[in-house]
């Protein structure tokens, strides 16, 4: 079975097409989602599937317009398992927008450990060394670093500290992510497409993309495909709450 834990289900425009070939293809699949709002359309629109996941999150560029939605996404940390997107995006360089989005995250990551045994998809772009820090040694749940492309020393203190690593097929076309990857334990690796926004062959990754880093993976693992399906699939169980919700 392939595994996708980042992707936009909700912004695809073809949603249903989308959700079809996830069913026919056996992706097992977080919908993380970029503001609480949208989640339990979310969970309606996937309620008959059998693969999908839906994540609540609030992503750390939309914390300026959206913080009004703190209250129902703490509402939200409290009944479902998959908690994301989320985290901090210092591409900006306001220096209030950047204060903001740390009280956010630091907000999140409490009402996450109060509830224990919360899965986090975590958005680190510029931001790694703060993301990393913030989590923490002992943080009560699973950390998955979501297209991690952090310096390699702030790597080192992620697997010190427990974190996951997500990879996407974007990945895997520069020299900086190869480098990233090799240096990832191979029972920290999880795949995801990051779909619709990462581009695969001209049009957005699907779930089903995933397989072009398991392909990756068996290459410079030198292993067989389906032995790299079954370590990320227990690499997945492993983190994963023993009885997860609906959400």
């Amino acid at each position: 079975m392939l595994l996708d834990t980042h992707c936009h289900l909700d912004l695809y425009p073809d949603f249903a097409r989308v959700l079809a070939d996830i069913e026919a293809r056996r992706v097992a699949t977080i919908a993380v989602t970029n503001t609480p709002s949208v989640f339990r359309r979310c969970v309606e629109l996937t309620a008959g599937s059998r693969f999908v996941r839906v994540a609540a999150g609030l992503h750390p560029q939309l914390v300026a317009d959206r913080s009004r939605e703190l209250p129902l996404l703490f509402d939200l940390i409290r009944e479902t398992t998959y908690i994301g997107e989320v985290g901090l995006d210092f591409t900006d360089a306001d220096t209030a927008n950047r204060a903001a989005q740390r009280r956010v995250f630091e907000q999140i990551l409490g009402e996450c450990a109060r509830a224990g045994n919360r899965v986090l998809s975590i958005h680190s772009r510029r931001a790694a060394a703060e993301v990393v820090e913030m989590v923490g040694d002992d943080f009560h749940g699973s950390i998955i670093l979501h297209w991690f492309s952090g310096s390699v020393g702030v790597l080192a203190k992620a697997i010190a500290s427990g974190c996951f690593f997500s990879v996407n097929p974007a990945m895997l076309l520069s020299e900086q992510g190869r480098k990233l990857i090799a240096r990832m334990p191979r029972d920290r690796i999880l795949t995801e497409s990051d779909g619709p926004f990462v581009t695969v062959n001209d049009r957005p990754a699907e779930p089903a993309d995933v397989v072009q880093v398991v392909r990756y993976l068996a290459d410079v693992w030198s292993i067989e495909e389906r032995e790299v399906e079954t370590q990320i699939t227990a690499t997945f169980q492993a983190l994963r709450p023993p009885k997860e919700d609906r959400g």
